[in-house]
């Protein structure tokens, strides 16, 4: 999880004095020469997030589901906590605004039909045909006016296994021969055409946020009802807004309770749905639905709104969803127990499932078959193009089906499964790492963690502001001076206090929790990352050891508001290229080299995360 401020997101402002500029006379290490450092780092005006989370909905998902579900907590106190802190300190509360989807796009079952050329009255057009004779389905019409469907039948939206979409049937679903009329058009010749299923057929599974027959969501949010299709669902979009935080509800009238309780519901999207995941494609879907404005909620900014659902899954005559918001952070958090099928909507065209077990199946096999039988998926690159050219910030989390129980960005692998993943995750990994490399915020953990509750918390960590501020060289001491907040008008708000002071000798090391309870303002860490105080033990050093990430804790009292900045003043040891890490006591002599004086006068240490070493000042010359 890579929690630095990024230059897409700040403004930053370094400025490097070099060493012979005598208007500087730091020398504070006695025998070595330093350069002094400033840093001045701008947070961008983002304090909201936007949560989608994708989770799947097919046979095998209901215990994960309420383990997400019951584990939501450690999410919501996580940022609870980060509130808190911040309203103790004079600070606006940051909010953030969940949604949910489901992985179900189509379900494209395996079947005799071909795509051809040839077949008999299809005017040489590509479509699904039995032999030469083409496939025809139920005729598609544009809604209740529509007067040009056959003879007994009429435009209707409960037609059998199709309700939700307008299709010529009778009164009471039945489609009659004259009805089907349309071409299966394809887009792969000579492949098998598959059935291209788009609706739930509820057979021996939990429903929970659809009627059966209902249309999948397609990216669109879902939210659960005690009497799908007849009583209003839960809101779509869960508003955990500033006013929440303010005075206890939002501005729909809900409050905290009310909104946990109806994501636990709302998670819980059931086990009816297609068996042929497409959580990177239902969530490419759900943001540019939400883009255009096409994403419904059964309430308004109110908290009321007329509301009448033709199913469960569609809405009609709702409010907008207020999702996304204005200047606000996307956090998509994608949730499956198989790996990732996303394909084109077209019987052949898409991938075809075939009759395989868990694991084995057409969509493992589509990245190394060759074309045309191979190849269908939709390229990984396509998803991280997407969402990082969105012109907004954004976090991803990936809870998938690894080879560990629980893991981590760094460790999960797919060569094997835990117990409870039915097929390895590796188009989801790829998707995260790929994701990561690109600049994005991205956690990831086993659909098999018991909890939930480590991965949960990882992602309340990126839903909020960043806590780690980057810095370009190692300080040369620990007694950094981060010596102001500065207000947008260029006014110093408030000068921040002491670093985290040196743990009792020979107490153990600082844990994160102990080092965030003393107060401190802050600390380095080793990574990027949050973390406990850095403590190389070789160093022998009672407080944190310097490094270039400085952690700012969120229990002390220097914490900027979005828009304000950050000024980091303090003696940094800045060679031209670092010093090879290679053989760091001979890289010394590339210190003296590079800065002056005896080889004897310096260190090379390894700097942590960086291809190159740093110089210190040898405390025993």
């Amino acid at each position: 999880m890579l929690r630095t401020f990024r230059a897409r997101a700040l403004v930053v402002v370094l400025t490097l004095v070099a060493a012979a500029c005598q208007d500087y006379n730091f020398n504070p290490v006695g025998h070595c020469l330093v350069q002094p450092g400033s840093e001045r780092i701008t947070l961008s005006n983002v304090s909201t997030a936007d949560v989608l989370f994708v989770v799947d909905d097919s046979g095998s998902m209901a215990g994960e589901q309420a383990a997400l579900a019951a584990n939501f907590d450690s999410f919501m106190n996580n940022l609870n906590a980060t509130n808190a802190a911040r309203a103790a300190g004079g600070l606006e509360p940051i909010d953030f605004h969940i949604a949910v989807t489901t992985s179900s796009v189509y379900w494209n079952f395996e079947t005799t039909q071909t795509c051809r050329s040839d077949c008999a009255g299809a005017g040489g057009q590509r479509v699904c045909c039995v032999g030469t004779t083409p496939v025809r389905q139920p005729r598609t019409c544009a809604g209740a006016t529509d007067t040009s469907c056959p003879a007994t039948t009429s435009c209707r939206l409960n037609c059998n296994r199709l309700q939700g979409d307008f299709h010529c049937c009778a009164a009471d679903g039945s489609i009659p021969p004259a009805a089907l009329t349309e071409l299966v058009h394809c887009e792969r010749e000579g492949l098998m055409c598959g059935t291209l299923e788009t609706h739930y057929d509820f057979q021996g599974c939990t429903n929970s946020i659809a009627t059966n027959q209902s249309p999948y969501p397609q990216g669109d949010f879902v939210s659960y009802s005690p009497t799908p299709g007849t009583v209003r669902p839960n809101p779509r979009v869960l508003h955990f807004d500033k006013e929440l935080y303010r005075t206890g509800l939002n501005k729909q009238g809900d409050n905290s309770t009310d909104l946990v309780n109806w994501f636990k519901q709302n998670i819980n999207v059931g086990t009816c749905g297609s068996g042929q995941e497409q959580a990177l494609q239902a969530g490419r879907l759900a943001v540019q639905k939400a883009l255009a404005g096409g994403q419904e909620d059964t309430r308004n900014d109110t908290g009321a709104v007329a509301w009448t659902a033709p199913t469960a899954t569609q809405l009609s005559g709702s409010a907008p969803a207020r999702w996304p918001n204005p200047n606000s952070k996307l956090v998509v958090v994608f949730v499956g127990d198989e790996d990732d099928c996303s394909s084109p909507p077209d019987p052949s065209g898409g991938v075809v499932m075939l009759s395989d077990p868990p694991g084995f199946d057409a969509c493992t096999r589509d990245a190394t078959d060759p074309p045309p039988l191979g190849g269908k998926e939709f390229p990984i690159s396509e998803f991280v193009s997407y969402f990082t050219n969105l012109g907004r910030p954004v976090g991803a989390g990936f809870i998938l089906p690894a080879a560990q129980t629980t893991c981590t960005l760094a460790t999960c692998t797919t060569s094997g499964l835990c117990g409870g993943a039915q097929a390895s995750g590796r188009r989801l990994l790829s998707a995260a790492q790929a994701l990561s490399a690109a600049g994005v915020d991205v956690v990831a953990g086993s659909i098999c963690d018991p909890s939930f509750g480590t991965i949960l918390d990882d992602i309340a960590e990126i839903v909020k502001p960043p806590q780690t501020l980057s810095l370009p060289s190692v300080p040369a001491e620990s007694r950094i001076a981060l010596r102001r907040i500065v207000s947008p008008n260029g006014d110093t708000r408030k000068l921040c206090g002491a670093p985290l002071p040196p743990r009792p000798a020979p107490g153990p090391a600082y844990s994160m929790s102990g080092a965030q309870a003393t107060g401190a303002d802050w600390w380095f860490t080793a990574t990027a990352d949050p973390g406990p105080p850095y403590d190389n033990a070789t160093l022998d050093s009672l407080v944190s050891v310097p490094s270039t990430f400085v952690f700012i804790n969120p229990g002390g009292s220097c914490i900027a508001n979005p828009g304000e900045t950050y000024s980091a003043d303090y003696l940094g040891v800045v060679p031209a290229g670092g010093c090879s890490p290679a053989d760091l006591p001979a890289g010394a002599a590339d210190c003296a080299a590079k800065l002056g004086g005896q080889a004897s006068a310096w260190n090379c240490i390894a700097v942590p995360g960086r291809s190159f070493g740093t110089c210190t000042c040898n405390a025993t010359p």
